[in-house]
């Protein structure tokens, strides 16, 4: 067990950053010790060697914690590891990214990696290898505990017009790492430093998942809604969509559904699901359970619902819950809509070892959203991505546990961060189908690099043109 000795302030925050970095990434046990000192020190009892970090985040006075004098100094610095191991003369300009000549490569996706805590050590170098001693001048515990509670959001004011906290706002989107995993590159530096000292420990294997989820938002395109209203949309099937055969097929839609549900445009979950199937991928469908104009236009007692809800679990896939949008500042609200969820699945004998799902429009506040679905009982959140940029909003490419900043404690709820929402792409970024595929198969390959979790979230409402469905296959096919 790697003993952990550090300053006595914020130890609730610290054994939280321990636990991210060496807990879930790394899988390595570790006990704390705080103690009169201005570093971190690493230790493997029984051992020699010892690895110094710095300590910046948590030098805090606490006054300035949760002020914007205590956000990180920009513009960022970045630590180029191959140029910095070039300049020591500790290995050639062609060998594979590492600070030292000793330990093994660090596993990053560019070698320069952003400082977001952190400083030059007195050499000018933010690492130094010496006789038995490591020091790092990056503070990769605090910053990892920036990105993974998401800290600025409780400080910074900024939000859009459904008051999220904007991708644009983010430090990673300003300074231009929002598309990298940075917390998981920061436990990949923490191991080179730790396996170079003591090449006797061995860190957790892990395996990476693709998590594939559907809002179910829409379920049906034109039953129950008026001729009038099925037009509008087919003369934008028309005009904006350039898709006459779309009009076409929603106007038989609305014909047919006078009949039943099932013939409806957007009754496609059949086709999800084989879709799923056909892959080894287990799908999650998320459901609302409040009616209302920014809500859902059904019923969790609809039978179409009742039925879709029982064939999904059926077949082995998850049934979600999808909480309203007004939600996710009213815990109270977030426990009643999970009840009602919990009281429809238990109707159809739906039961799951597990329950989770994602909040409406991705409508997400620090912390109180999470402090809801703690409070409710739910297991995991899968809602912490941008609705305006793809990427990396906690700084991990897997599964965590989350912290309460307001309350000051881990709790047991975890996130799966949100990746990639096709929605982003297509409406938010406008991009082709094409340039979408490439920025999908980019982020699941970074994913990948460190065995993580590709979250990716696709409405079944945005399969109903045939490029829709043709390019969500060739999605499939290439993160499977």
């Amino acid at each position: 067990m790697l003993c952990v000795r550090v300053p006595r302030s914020y130890l609730p925050e610290r054994r939280y950053a321990c636990g991210v970095l060496m807990g879930e990434c790394l899988g390595l046990a570790f006990a704390l010790v705080p103690e009169e000192r201005t570093d971190v020190l690493i230790t493997l009892p029984g051992h020699a060697g010892e690895l110094r970090l710095a300590d910046g985040l948590f030098a805090t006075e606490p006054d300035r914690w949760l002020t914007p004098d205590s956000l990180p100094r920009e513009p960022l610095t970045w630590w180029n590891l191959a140029e910095a191991a070039v300049e020591a003369g500790l290995a050639p300009a062609n060998q594979a990214v590492r600070p030292a000549r000793a330990g093994p490569p660090v596993r990053v996706v560019a070698p320069a990696l952003p400082v977001i805590y952190g400083a030059p050590l007195p050499s000018g170098r933010f690492c130094e290898v010496g006789p038995g001693t490591i020091r790092l001048g990056v503070d990769v515990l605090g910053s990892a505990f920036f990105m993974a509670t998401r800290y600025e959001e409780a400080v910074l004011p900024e939000r859009d017009a459904h008051g999220r906290f904007p991708a644009r706002a983010s430090l990673a989107a300003r300074a231009g790492f929002l598309d990298r995993p940075v917390v998981n590159e920061y436990a990949e530096v923490l191991w080179w430093g730790l396996n170079t000292l003591w090449p006797g420990l061995r860190r957790k294997e892990r395996k990476g998942r693709f998590l594939l989820s559907h809002d179910v938002d829409n379920p049906l395109c034109t039953a129950g809604r008026s001729l009038a209203g099925v037009g509008r949309s087919a003369a934008g099937d028309l005009l904006r969509r350039a898709d006459p055969a779309l009009a076409v097929r929603r106007i038989v839609s609305y014909a047919r559904t006078r009949r039943t549900p099932d013939a409806d445009l957007c009754n496609n979950f059949d086709w999800i699901m084989a879709e799923s199937e056909a892959r080894g991928i287990t799908s999650a469908f998320n459901f609302l359970t409040v009616t209302g104009p920014a809500d859902a236009a059904y019923r969790l007692q609809d039978p179409f619902i009742r039925r879709l809800m029982g064939e999904i679990a059926r077949r082995g896939h998850e049934v979600g819950l999808h909480t309203s949008y007004h939600s996710y500042a009213d815990p109270e609200q977030i426990g009643r809509e999970f009840q009602d969820l919990l009281a429809a699945a238990e109707a159809e004998g739906i039961h799951q070892p597990a329950w989770g799902g994602r909040q409406h429009y991705l409508r997400w506040a620090n912390p109180v959203t999470w402090q809801g679905w703690e409070a409710a009982g739910l297991q995991y959140d899968s809602t912490v991505g941008y609705a305006d940029q793809p990427g990396f909003r906690t700084g991990l490419c897997h599964e965590h546990p989350v912290f309460d900043l307001e309350s000051r404690r881990t709790l047991r709820l975890r996130e799966r961060p949100l990746v990639v929402m096709e929605v982003t792409l297509f409406e938010y970024l406008g991009l082709p189908p094409a340039a979408a595929l490439e920025r999908i198969v980019e982020l699941r390959r970074r994913c990948g690099l460190f065995d993580g979790d590709f979250t990716l979230l696709w409405h079944n409402c945005c399969l109903i043109q045939d490029w829709e469905r043709n390019l969500y296959r060739t999605v499939l096919d290439a993160c499977t």
